[in-house]
């Protein structure tokens, strides 16, 4: 079965959303010591772990939270390796039609 441009866009957009839900839960729920904001008073929110992950997603850069621990160090990792993978797979597929 052969998908369109379409299909492959839109499959990948909702499995990076996706992606960044998952990632930006298991960092919420992590012990609150693996992460540190720039502001060290600053206690971290779910949209702050949500902002983690989107910018560790997108490839764009680590906003103003920083993964401390090994821990937290091994899941911003399998984030971007899974990013890389996905990108790589998505123009693979492109590339060949």
């Amino acid at each position: 079965m052969a998908f369109s441009q379409y299909d492959i866009l839109l499959f990948t957009f909702l499995f990076n959303l996706f992606v960044i839900f998952v990632f930006a839960m298991i960092y919420a729920n992590l012990d609150s010591n693996n992460f540190q904001h720039l502001k060290v008073d600053k206690t971290l929110s779910y949209v702050d772990y949500f902002f983690y992950a989107i910018t560790i997603q997108s490839g764009v850069g680590l906003p103003d939270i920083t993964a401390i621990t090994n821990v937290a160090k091994i899941l911003a990792s399998i984030q971007q390796i899974i990013l890389m993978g996905t990108a790589f797979t998505v123009a693979s597929l492109l590339l060949i039609k």
